[in-house]
């Protein structure tokens, strides 16, 4: 798919991925490109996003999405991922496949979503049995099990870290992240699925994993291990756990 003849992009030559963010994520940009793979890049357009998380304000970010797409489509990725994890318990059932499949549908390119990208990492695990962390509002958090238990999972044990303001999820510290994981129950779980694409991980999986003995997936990284797979880039990044292994 991707040449290594005269006409390839001096930048990309190993693939492109866009990526459709929400503003307040100051994270998952600065996450992938500490690990990116040699000649692949990253190439992130926004959507508005600010104050509480709260189903308003994330219906209203949703708006932006389509334009966001296009702007991708004219830099010229291989794969667009929508980056965020709250649109999946948010929207109405079935919208994050929809969305996807539009966006193949109307731009011609690979397209993934943080759900999306999570149900093939579960999957690439054998994981039907989770334990779920997420920094949501306890509101929005209570609809996160409920999804879940639906796609025929068992959630084993579930907890929020209860961040109403945007803002301040970014600022999560390994600490804090490690003491959260710590208070969930893991012993009769297959893995660890800690939410949201502006909650920092990448420092923090591989010490999680060998801490508590089992796979540790995070948005960030099960949607970059999905978008790398859609350019046949297999790289195993060691620092993102077992799933990059499989």
């Amino acid at each position: 798919m991707i040449s290594d003849t005269d006409d390839a992009p001096i930048y990309g030559r190993a693939g492109r991925i866009g990526v459709v963010v929400p503003a307040n994520n100051s994270v998952i940009e600065p996450e992938w490109w500490s690990v990116m793979p040699e000649g692949v890049a990253l190439y992130a357009t926004r959507i508005l996003a600010r104050g509480d998380l709260t189903a308003e304000a994330i219906l209203g970010m949703e708006k932006d999405v389509d334009r966001a797409v296009d702007e991708l489509v004219v830099t010229g990725v291989d794969v667009i991922a929508y980056c965020d994890m709250v649109t999946t318990f948010i929207m109405k059932s079935g919208w994050n496949d929809a969305k996807v499949a539009d966006i193949v549908r109307r731009t011609g390119t690979a397209a993934i979503s943080a759900w999306t990208a999570l149900r093939d990492a579960l999957s690439a695990l054998n994981v039907r049995r989770l334990v779920l962390g997420t920094p949501y509002p306890a509101e929005i958090h209570a609809l996160a099990p409920r999804f879940f238990t639906a796609q025929g999972y068992d959630v084993v044990d579930n907890a929020t870290l209860d961040i109403r303001k945007m803002r301040d999820v970014p600022n999560v510290s390994g600490k804090r992240l490690a003491q959260f994981v710590d208070g969930l129950r893991c012993d009769e779980a297959d893995a660890v699925v800690l939410l949201a694409t502006d909650l920092p991980s990448f420092a923090s999986i591989a010490d999680l994993e060998r801490r508590i003995g089992l796979p540790v997936l995070t948005s960030n990284q099960t949607i970059l291990w999905r978008a790398l797979r859609t350019i046949d880039n297999n790289a195993r990044l060691a620092p993102l756990g077992r799933l990059f292994h499989v």
